[in-house]
């Protein structure tokens, strides 16, 4: 049980936030109105796709059907909150799904990490991937000055409006600002050797901007952790210890129970944010059934891996990525997870 993972790590009996219905941090571990908030999770990242052509973001996934199926298990969800999935073909302001998928969280007893924009064209309405991807230059000024297409607002008027609509809501656990951010000078292209400044001085701007909307919310960068251009090595440290940012994070598809080597591995990680004092989650893990004999071995697997991660302090990890049976549920051959895959009952097992 992770019961006696959190006695282990020294979490129980903290008081911080017993106040508040949002979920805090305190000496680098989450806690919710006074106690340890040690959590599993699943990404949706299709749950608001319900606006527009279904090339906008694939077939919709709605989190009210899926908040059904979880099981206990199931603590936290990370979804898009893109502005192309809050946008009319027409170009207009749509809350509607996002709305309702808040409010289904709600109704689930669910936390939200909702993600604010994407290093890739994948949801954001581009035509092709080159074309949508975050370069050093967008991270030096384009996300002031550029509106993606069919959009009404840049990258930062859109962080203002979707913070200022849910600050008040507790559902959201975190923002995050952006899907695995590095900042090449293409898609494929040369790392710049200012990309950590320019990563760090982006972080600064946007970041000061969503504290001085929403001081209650806690913000990640929502980084992938493993070297990427401008989080290498000791660059991780520094982007995460802006004050801005209250949770960083890893993304975990290896077969090994910890992944990554000396440098930029998740062991490493986790020290280095307990040095920091700031807490670490695993935003996305995923395993292929094939790649380890099947679905109970991924479900032993996925086990395994957050027994290691939380000795080691992490406060909390979502799978990848959950599929409803109307698409076919959980694949052998990808990372998709449905309705009755085994690893929804290991989850349910470690559930506090």
């Amino acid at each position: 049980m992770l019961t006696t993972v959190l006695m282990a790590v020294g979490l129980a009996g903290s008081a911080s936030g017993a106040d508040t219905p949002f979920v805090r941090s305190s000496s680098g571990r989450l806690v919710l109105q006074g106690v340890p908030f040690l959590f599993t999770g699943m990404n949706l990242w299709n749950a608001n796709a319900n606006l527009g052509p279904p090339q906008y973001c694939g077939s919709p996934a709605g989190l009210s059907a899926a908040g059904d199926e979880f099981g206990p298990g199931v603590r936290a969800v990370r979804l898009w909150f893109f502005q192309r999935l809050a946008t009319t073909p027409e170009g207009m302001r749509d809350w509607s799904a996002f709305d309702a998928t808040v409010h289904a969280a709600a109704a689930h007893n669910l936390r939200i990490i909702a993600v604010l924009g994407n290093q890739w064209a994948d949801c954001e309405g581009y035509a092709s991937a080159a074309d949508g991807y975050r370069t050093r230059d967008w991270y030096r000024d384009g996300y002031r000055r550029n509106r993606p297409p069919g959009q009404p607002d840049t990258y930062r008027d859109w962080v203002r409006a979707v913070v200022e609509r849910y600050r008040d809501d507790p559902t959201i656990m975190m923002w995050q600002l952006v899907n695995e951010p590095e900042d090449a000078d293409s898609l494929g292209g040369s790392c710049s050797p200012d990309a950590a400044e320019v990563l760090r001085a982006f972080t600064r701007d946007v970041g000061r901007q969503v504290k001085d909307l929403d001081a209650r919310h806690l913000l990640g960068m929502g980084t992938t952790g493993s070297g990427q251009c401008g989080t290498s090595g000791g660059d991780y440290v520094q982007l995460n210890a802006d004050p801005s940012i209250d949770v960083a994070d890893y993304h975990d598809y290896a077969l090994d129970v910890l992944p990554g080597d000396q440098w930029n591995g998740l062991a490493t990680r986790a020290h280095e944010m307990v040095q920091l004092g700031k807490p670490l989650i695993i935003g996305e893990m995923g395993v292929v059934p094939d790649q380890v004999g099947g679905f109970q071995q991924r479900a032993s697997l996925i086990t395994s891996k957050l027994h290691a991660d939380y000795e080691l302090g992490v406060q909390g990890a979502l799978l990848w990525a959950w599929r409803p049976a109307s698409a076919g549920g959980s694949s052998s051959a990808g990372y998709d997870i449905g309705p009755g895959d085994p690893v929804l009952d290991r989850l349910a097992a470690l559930a506090p």
